[in-house]
């Protein structure tokens, strides 16, 4: 539990055999302290990632995460209603988008989406969903594209 929601680990997904023990004890000054174990050959990088796994709960309980795509095109726009976007993306109908209820979305701009949410995963599964409506054309760049991340653009052709 934390000030933005409950997340729930399910150990059997990251530890199938039950190899990795962990204890979570409440300190005096409010804080927490996780100590983990393993009896697995590979013991370093599997508490390193099964630790970067729990930072990433905590914080996402705490603070959240945010997922911004971006609509790059001309008429290009988005529309939120109550649980769904409405997306002009240049077909000759708007397409329809459902969202889940724990994903929350926000649009700043008409071409801009913003995804806020506790789990960093599902947050960005929900927002490859929406940009598998349109994915970025490689030469031009149009279409739905992630805020954060760089584009390589094809060399079209030449005379």
């Amino acid at each position: 539990d934390g000030p933005l929601g409950q997340i729930s680990l399910d150990l059997k997904q990251h530890d199938k055999v039950g190899e990795c023990f962990f204890f979570l004890e409440s300190l005096e000054n409010g804080q927490s302290l996780v100590s983990l174990s393993t009896t697995k050959k590979n013991k370093k990088e599997f508490l390193n990632s099964f630790k970067s796994l729990i930072h990433q709960y905590l914080k996402g309980l705490t603070q959240g995460f945010l997922v911004v795509l971006e609509c790059i095109g001309i008429g290009y726009k988005v529309q939120l209603q109550k649980n769904s976007l409405e997306l002009k993306l240049g077909f000759s109908h708007p397409v329809q988008f459902f969202l889940p209820q724990d994903v929350q979305v926000f649009l700043p701009k008409p071409n801009v989406i913003c995804f806020f949410g506790i789990d960093k995963k599902r947050l960005y599964q929900v927002a490859s969903q929406v940009q598998s409506l349109k994915i970025p054309d490689v030469y031009k760049g149009k279409g739905l594209r992630f805020k954060n991340v760089k584009y390589l653009l094809k060399e079209g052709k030449k005379k």
